[in-house]
């Protein structure tokens, strides 16, 4: 019985691995990050899809806003990654809003479009989030592959 429910426990751990590294310069990292559909890295990005991530962080000072600042790296190239009112990151925390205070575990909703126009490529997005005084509040690297839809 013990070994079931084990596995039973097991599983969605499996499903939804943190495929997430961390970012340069000693920036706080998240607790979790999982990518909808994503096991393991590189993720799969499809064209015309949303991406959604969920991640997890705890908070070591007060914040009063907050920033989402996707930046991409393909080919050599680094990018703003556009993320429009998705980078409005207060709006996206699930079952807690800002401000926060220091030491608060925060789960954020993080979708990104992954537009059809985009080329077949693999990449690495950091993904930083910043407060009002533009400090990092969590900040992640996801490799990732942009790939068509499967017909």
């Amino acid at each position: 019985m013990f070994r079931v429910l084990f596995l039973i426990a097991l599983v969605p751990a499996f499903a939804y691995g943190n495929v997430s590294r961390a970012c340069s310069g000693g920036r706080p990292q998240p607790t979790n990050v999982v990518i909808e559909g994503c096991t393991a890295s590189p993720c799969n990005l499809v064209r015309g899809q949303d991406v959604i991530g969920l991640i997890d962080f705890t908070t070591d000072r007060a914040v009063t806003s907050m920033t989402t600042i996707a930046t991409a790296t393909a080919l050599g190239v680094v990018t703003n990654y556009p993320l429009g009112s998705n980078a409005i990151t207060c709006n996206f925390l699930q079952g807690s809003s800002c401000p926060l205070s220091a030491n608060e575990d925060v789960t954020y909703r993080l979708t990104m479009p992954i537009l059809s126009i985009y080329p077949l490529v693999s990449l690495s997005i950091e993904i930083d989030l910043i407060d009002q005084n533009n400090n990092s509040v969590s900040c992640f690297v996801v490799d990732a592959q942009v790939v068509t839809a499967n017909k």
